[in-house]
């Protein structure tokens, strides 16, 4: 008797603390790879968007820029405390390697995917209009400190979009449809070519995982969870603020540059 062929097997679905552990090691080797390519090849990007706080800014500001970045953290953490206490999540806190800011975290318990999305979108969208409002003042006022802190503002809420656990990032991820995934990519590498951004660069090298791992059928696909409409939202809100906060928040270090030694006086 011809024994039958043994049907081929499909990739096991990871636990969510190996999902998010292969994700974590395959982006930083994205991520570190391509900071060695560049110190070979162009040397100068490696500096583009990583000074937000410099020397030159507290000589200009004093310690007013230093209390402006602590409120920065506090707004952006308290709009988190606030959208989780609404829908009765428990809560438990870190320190940030910064030392002055404590981050609203989830405790572990069953994933509502919609739910995470929401408390997720909570810190950076409310810092990110709080950065939109601190360019407006800079506008009526002329002065290149309210330019600073939205600069500020903008990197900082861009940097907590990276989709890693524990960042707000990592909250939102489970809802974005894998299409969603490759366009926002494909998005964020053009946007790379015409305006490079360290943190959007962070963006992309942990995402490319994200959209591997579902594609070999080796995460969930947690999208498939919420409604249509909910997943549009989730896809097309995350996206464009990763996008307009990358753009804005380079476009205003590029503008700080001439700036601030007028403000120092030099």
């Amino acid at each position: 008797m011809v024994s039958e062929p043994n049907p081929p097997s499909e990739p096991a679905i990871l636990s969510p603390g190996r999902l998010w552990a292969e994700q974590l090691a395959i982006g930083g080797a994205i991520f570190i790879g391509v900071l060695v390519l560049m110190a070979f090849y162009d040397p100068k990007l490696l500096s583009s968007g990583s000074q937000i706080l410099t020397a030159g800014d507290l000589a200009a500001y004093g310690w007013a820029s230093v209390i402006g970045v602590l409120l920065h953290f506090i707004i952006h953490e308290v709009g988190t405390l606030l959208v989780a206490r609404h829908y009765g999540l428990p809560l438990r806190f870190r320190f940030f390697p910064f030392g002055v800011n404590a981050a609203a975290i989830l405790s572990p318990q069953p994933r509502r995917v919609w739910v995470d999305a929401v408390v997720g979108f909570a810190g950076p969208t409310i810092g990110s209009i709080v950065s939109l409002l601190l360019v407006g003042t800079y506008y009526f006022t002329q002065n290149p400190f309210f330019l600073g802190m939205a600069c500020v503002g903008a990197f900082y809420n861009l940097f907590t979009l990276i989709p890693i656990l524990d960042l707000e990032g990592g909250w939102i991820a489970p809802a974005i449809a894998p299409q969603a995934w490759f366009i926002g990519i494909v998005l964020s590498l053009a946007e790379l070519t015409q305006l490079f951004n360290l943190v959007l660069l962070g963006v992309v090298s942990f995402a490319v995982p994200r959209l591997f791992l579902i594609i070999r059928a080796r995460a969930p696909r947690e999208d498939l969870i919420c409604t249509i409409p909910q997943r549009l939202t989730v896809n097309l809100l995350y996206f464009a603020l990763v996008l307009v906060l990358a753009w804005s928040s380079m476009a205003m270090f590029i503008a700080l540059a001439h700036l601030v030694p007028e403000a120092m006086g030099d």
